[in-house]
């Protein structure tokens, strides 16, 4: 494994007119997803595409997984590394026994402390040194993953190193080029382990932070692109959840942590990586004449405001944990990101939510635990409530034909909200599920998918 010893999804090598290959995993116990991208330096995200995987979580023991290989990117004088997190300039040349110089001359580097996730450096294979390296015997039981990740190398940098072919198949008795030594990526003081997941990000999603310090601390702090984020405290290990805007332009953005410890050291640690495009569709909006009025701006800027300021507080008390339930039964008939077009307007608004559909009357129940901070009949959004989840996770539920509870009532997951309508700017019956994470609309989905936090 590639940097620091921590969990992650890790970025896939470029796939520029290559063929892809497949390899064949057998699920092991206590294995996930995850632990299997990681193995394999491929994303989640691929290994679900190839297997119709509908839930992350429903993998067996003893269930073959289709792996998706690709080789990597080769270069004219190697290879080329994917920067994971952890990674600085110092790690990478040390990994592959390079000099700090080189990897700047032939990657054009101006700014060698600006590396990002994701970024793509290649490696002068002539450059690396012998001494760094040895050899392993394969054995009868041995696949190139397990001898990969037991030299704490990537089964990408295993097959470059030693020309394998793209399906990695190897056979006992032959002698592969493997790394000694430890890895020499370390995260920098205080910080023990970080978690960010999933990594990189796309637009609209949710970004579960984790991570651990070395010694006490009386404050940490620190921001999310550029949005302050609030770590909490949970048995050792701080939790916060970083959002990013529908509208984020595909880019480098930041993670900053902000330590004061006991002993009152300030220490700033700064963290780049690449956010993607999620290439969210588009979709025209043809409101009836009846409740045209509904799209006046004051009016929708006035609502917009008001729910903004309900769904953008931090409460410290979590109520949710792991995985939240679709609040409804019905088909998703919208999803969220999609760029809307009210009567003609142009594209300049986003789709905040997934919409179900269903008839009038049917139940909407809370998707996890929370405590009820709206309910009560908006304009645009017709009958409406909004639950606090804790942590600053809120969720949304507008157009209901019935609301079922009340300001300052507790609600577990599965507990009836109301009851499914048509009330306020609508086309026809359905559910609107929105959730905002610090003050972002952000992807309700995602949390259905992906536990938190």
């Amino acid at each position: 494994m590639i940097a620091s010893p921590v969990s992650q999804n890790v970025v896939s090598w470029a796939q520029s007119e290559q063929t892809l290959t497949t390899t064949i995993h057998i699920v092991q116990e206590n294995e996930t997803l995850e632990q299997i991208a990681i193995q394999y330096n491929v994303n989640v995200d691929a290994i679900i595409r190839i297997n119709n995987i509908h839930d992350a979580l429903s993998v067996k023991v003893g269930q073959q997984l289709f792996i998706p290989l690709t080789p990597p990117a080769q270069t004219a004088s190697g290879f080329q590394h994917i920067v994971q997190l952890g990674d600085t300039l110092k790690s990478i040349a040390a990994r592959y026994d390079v000099p700090i110089e080189r990897l700047i001359e032939i990657n054009h580097i101006v700014h060698p402390k600006r590396l990002y996730i994701g970024q793509h450096l290649e490696v002068d294979t002539a450059e690396i040194q012998s001494s760094s390296y040895g050899y392993y015997t394969v054995q009868n039981t041995d696949t190139a993953a397990q001898i990969a990740a037991r030299f704490g190398m990537t089964l990408s940098e295993l097959i470059a190193l030693n020309q394998l072919p793209h399906s990695a198949i190897i056979f006992a008795g032959q002698k592969l080029l493997v790394r000694n030594g430890t890895d020499p990526s370390t995260l920098p003081y205080p910080l023990m382990n970080l978690r960010l997941n999933p990594m990189p990000p796309k637009q609209g999603q949710s970004v579960s932070i984790q991570f651990t310090t070395s010694v006490e601390m009386n404050e940490v702090e620190g921001k999310f692109l550029e949005r302050p984020l609030i770590p909490m405290l949970e048995n050792n290990t701080y939790y916060a959840i970083g959002a990013v805007h529908s509208f984020t332009n595909a880019g480098v953005y930041s993670l900053t942590l902000r330590f004061l410890t006991k002993d009152n050291e300030r220490i700033q640690y700064e963290l780049r990586f690449w956010v993607d495009d999620a290439g969210y569709g588009s979709e025209a909006i043809n409101v009836p004449s009846d409740r045209a009025n509904l799209l006046e701006p004051s009016l929708v800027q006035d609502e917009l405001n008001r729910v903004a300021a309900l769904m953008s507080g931090f409460n410290p008390k979590r109520y949710f944990n792991s995985l939240m339930i679709v609040p409804s039964s019905g088909q998703v008939t919208s999803y969220y990101g999609t760029r809307r077009s009210y009567n003609g307007s142009p594209y300049n608004t986003f789709h905040g939510g997934t919409d179900f559909g269903g008839n009038v009357g049917s139940a909407v129940t809370a998707p996890a635990d929370g405590i009820v901070v709206l309910a009560e009949p908006l304009l645009v959004r017709g009958n409406a409530v909004i639950i606090d989840h804790g942590w600053g996770v809120y969720t949304g539920y507008w157009h209901l034909s019935e609301i079922n509870v009340q300001v300052g009532q507790e609600v577990q997951k599965g507990t009836l909200l109301g009851l499914l309508g048509s009330t306020g700017l609508v086309t026809g019956a359905h559910l609107h599920w929105e959730m905002w994470v610090q003050g972002v609309q952000v992807d309700p989905m995602q949390w259905v998918q992906q536990p938190f936090p």
